[in-house]
């Protein structure tokens, strides 16, 4: 459900992922209000709970809509729960879980920039301008949220943030 993003000069769509194997254990419910317990929803209509066994990654993928190709793949340390962000002047911007955030070449996905906010990245980075300048905004946050959810030691002492960061874009 992370946001993906166009660059319609290119005629690609960048999708942000989670990669990595989650297994349902299937379980009769048991644990309903008339049977004394808690009333479990995602359990009772899903049929059991999400084990996630492994370490999950990410990835960012520049695929063409039209044929359904993968141009580009770019593996990423944690899931990008941040969605991504094309520029006109073919750049892709991605927030990381460990609190960076990059910009990629359009084409290739090659990391041309970084920048670590100090915190967890978790909501899709805006572009905006005023006075023909342009911005690239983006909240930090998620702090060892990701860490406690899937046991992720690397992340279990990222600070929690509420930081909107903005970056003026220059020409080269």
């Amino acid at each position: 459900w992370e946001p993906t993003a166009y660059n319609p000069e290119l005629q690609l769509i960048y999708i942000p992922g989670i990669e990595g194997c989650n297994y349902l254990e299937n379980q009769e419910q048991k644990d309903m209000a008339d049977q004394g317990g808690p009333v479990q929803w995602r359990s009772r209509f899903a049929g059991g709970g999400q084990k996630t066994t492994e370490r999950l990654y990410g990835s960012l993928k520049a695929v063409d809509p039209a044929t359904g190709d993968t141009k580009a793949t770019l593996k990423l340390e944690y899931p990008n729960y941040s969605g991504a962000l094309a520029t006109a002047g073919n750049l892709v911007f991605i927030g990381h879980a460990d609190g960076t955030l990059t910009a990629h070449d359009a084409k290739t996905l090659k990391e041309v920039w970084s920048f670590s906010v100090g915190s967890g990245i978790n909501a899709p980075p805006i572009s905006y301008s005023v006075n023909g300048k342009q911005y690239i905004a983006v909240a930090s946050g998620i702090g060892g949220v990701y860490a406690m959810r899937f046991g992720d030691p690397n992340l279990a002492n990222v600070p929690a943030g509420d930081t909107l960061w903005v970056f003026e874009l220059f020409d080269k």
